[in-house]
């Protein structure tokens, strides 16, 4: 009996020593390779944190891990941006490297993201350092797991001199605009692949009584007379070639022009324009810059004072430039035509006790009476000019003895009646005398010298009549 219950446990336990060392064989074996395993995790991870390190602390972005707004770990860039050291970076709160006027905003972010919402990855922070500066950074900032904790990694790259950069630039720009929307002169560009208007300041609309916005939309020539689109187009063209060609000199793209422009009520108004063309360093287009001002007034005032080089400045009447002009011209037309011209010398007669009695203010008063008897008495196409003191002269194209003799009859007779000047009654006369061309002179100064003559002939005679050269 007993050797029968025996035998059973007997082989058990046979069995059981047989499989106890093959059990642990394979425990150690796969202890072992467990090891193995977690010794080349660790030495991966070793060499991972190495690297890791390495890279941080090579970095120009400082980049920390904070839990619950204090610092756990960061790079020296970190020290270097906020100007702490390590050891009071460590003991800081992460809201105390911000500057006083974000922290509110930071705490706000800090509180969203410990309740779960979500937070922008991504944005601008304002800092202090440790000597009071302020400075700026883009952040970037994720969740993570660090140690076991729920942590923020964060990583700042300084933008203080990009912002420092952009705000001058604003600045600039702002000024610029300042200036071209409230000065009186237009400035504007035209983008020359295009050949378009892509600037147009407000003052337009006082120029020419469009607006920035009519201007930007209509074609350039829309901007200029048709006798003048042309001629721009291609000095345009000249420049960028000038611009473009080796050795340019600096202003070779630079261009002052007098226009008359077409203003929106249909008048037209001259400017002068200042152009430069320079290339866009942005997309590298040449453009072309211009500045417009209104010339209007300078214009008037060439045309006055050429006006008054040829006008005598006290009767308004043609002075001897112009009347040299006139007759000039006569001459060659009656040489074409085979015409006559009648020159007419008149002086007047007592001028001169007028004038010693009453004063050259008066005597000037009664000049500018006489020259206008003298226009309103003669044809449309007559030339009357003052040669100096009370001697004039009429240019009579196309006039024969008989009209010309009539003429001079009725200037006698203008002059002769009465004056009233400053409640006095003046009476002067006239002598004239005639000459023809081509029979008394081929030239002017021959003409001038005869008709003098028969002048004189008739003030000899006792005045308030005419003479001519001949007969």
């Amino acid at each position: 009996m007993d050797s029968l219950f025996l035998g059973p446990i007997l082989g058990s336990v046979i069995a059981l020593l047989v499989a106890v060392p093959v059990a642990l064989r394979l425990h150690a074996r796969r202890t072992a390779e467990i090891l193995r395993k977690e010794a080349l995790a660790r030495a991966e991870l070793g060499e991972n944190i190495v690297r890791l390190n390495l890279l941080l602390e090579n970095s120009a972005a400082a980049t920390y891990i904070f839990k619950g707004m204090r610092f756990l770990a960061f790079n020296r860039a970190t020290e270097e941006l906020t100007g702490y050291s390590r050891e009071e970076l460590l003991a800081m709160t992460e809201l105390e490297h911000f500057h006083p006027d974000y922290r509110t905003i930071a705490k706000e972010r800090s509180l969203v993201r410990a309740r779960g919402e979500p937070v922008p990855s991504f944005y601008e922070i304002k800092l202090q350092t440790k000597d009071g500066e302020t400075r700026w950074a883009d952040f970037t900032a994720r969740d993570v797991i660090f140690d076991g904790q729920r942590c923020v990694v964060g990583s700042a790259h300084d933008v203080t001199e990009r912002n420092r950069i952009k705000s001058e630039l604003e600045l600039s720009e702002a000024r610029y605009r300042f200036l071209t929307e409230n000065m009186k002169d237009v400035v504007w560009t035209i983008d020359t692949e295009t050949m378009r208007f892509v600037y147009m300041s407000p003052s337009v609309e006082r120029l020419r009584g469009y607006t920035p916005e009519e201007v930007l939309a209509a074609p350039i020539d829309d901007s200029l007379t048709p006798e003048d689109a042309p001629r721009i187009r291609e000095l345009t063209k000249r420049g960028i070639e000038r611009l473009n060609s080796e050795g340019a000199p600096p202003d070779a793209s630079f261009l002052t022009l007098e226009l008359l422009q077409p203003c929106k009520d249909g008048t037209l108004v001259w400017t002068e324009t200042v152009v430069s063309i320079q290339r866009n360093p942005v997309n590298g287009r040449l453009e072309v810059h211009g500045v417009t001002r209104d010339i209007s007034e300078r214009k008037e005032a060439q045309a006055k004072m050429a006006e008054q080089a040829l006008l005598d400045p006290l009767t308004g009447l043609s002075n001897r430039n112009l009347f040299s002009d006139h007759l000039e011209l006569a001459i060659a037309a009656s040489r074409r035509n085979g015409t006559r011209i009648a020159l007419l010398f008149l002086d007047l007669d007592r001028f001169k006790p007028v004038n010693d009695t009453y004063g050259h203010a008066f005597g000037d008063l009664l000049l500018k009476q006489v020259a206008d008897r003298l226009s309103t008495t003669v044809r449309g196409m007559d030339t009357v000019a003052r040669i100096g003191g009370d001697e004039f002269l009429v240019l009579m194209p196309g006039e024969d003895e008989e009209g010309a003799s009539a003429a001079a009859d009725r200037l006698v007779e203008a002059i002769g009646r009465p004056y009233f000047i400053k409640g006095r009654e003046i009476e002067i006369s006239c002598s004239i005398g005639i000459a023809f061309f081509p029979e008394d002179g081929a030239d002017e100064i021959e003409l001038v010298k005869n008709a003098d003559e028969a002048m004189y002939r008739a003030k000899q005679a006792g005045g308030a009549s005419r003479r001519k050269y001949r007969g």
